[in-house]
């Protein structure tokens, strides 16, 4: 990364930066502490403050409850630090969320052959998403919420926040596209009046 771009980066932790074979347990690599060495973390969920608008990074990829596989969620601890994060925001400031496991998202609507019942897995999005939007609501200032994992490109604005879900420029896994979400990335300018705009680039 750093010999091939000169701007700032901040890392958000997936379900790819983490190690959770449960024949490891013992192992260097397993859980998430090798990857946050490697990204340089201090905590797999942080908050930074730039031109004006508050940066969330939150940690989104915790053990399932067999604690074999992964869940999106927080946790009591990182939902009570998000909490105090927008207290202690001031109104005024706006504020983007980022996770790697959507929040919320439509993509889950989307399966073939629906007979009467969509299934939708813990590891595809946010479990505690109720808990959230209702903290969201309650801080009108959080404007923007960004995550990726499915692959796919959706919007939802729901409460007056838009979530985004941008595609992956590991398209080569499919060879080609996902859906009909072509390989790329999002682009999204924060303005100083709390707006903002987005676009999808192919990659």
């Amino acid at each position: 990364m750093k010999n091939e771009c000169n701007l700032p980066v901040h890392y958000c932790l997936g379900n790819h930066d983490i190690w959770w074979n449960e024949n490891t347990k013992g192992e260097v690599f397993y859980g998430k502490k090798y990857a946050m060495d490697k990204l340089q973390l201090v905590k797999p969920y942080y908050s930074l403050v730039q031109n004006g608008w508050k940066i969330i990074v939150l940690d989104s990829t915790h053990l399932d409850i067999d604690n074999t596989w992964y869940i999106g969620k927080l946790g009591d601890e990182q939902l009570t630090w998000l909490k105090n994060e927008l207290e202690t925001t001031s109104s005024t400031m706006p504020v983007m969320v980022m996770s790697h496991i959507p929040i919320l998202t439509a993509l889950l609507m989307i399966e073939d052959d629906i007979v009467n019942k969509w299934t939708m897995l813990g590891g595809d999005m946010h479990t505690d998403t109720a808990k959230i939007i209702n903290l969201f609501y309650q801080h009108p200032n959080v404007k923007l919420c960004l995550s990726g994992h499915l692959h796919m490109r959706d919007k939802v604005v729901y409460n007056g926040v838009t979530y985004l879900c941008n595609g992956a420029v590991s398209g080569a896994w499919w060879e080609g596209s996902r859906r009909e979400t072509a390989p790329g990335y999002g682009l999204v300018d924060l303005h100083a009046d709390g707006s903002f705009e987005e676009k999808y680039v192919n990659y």
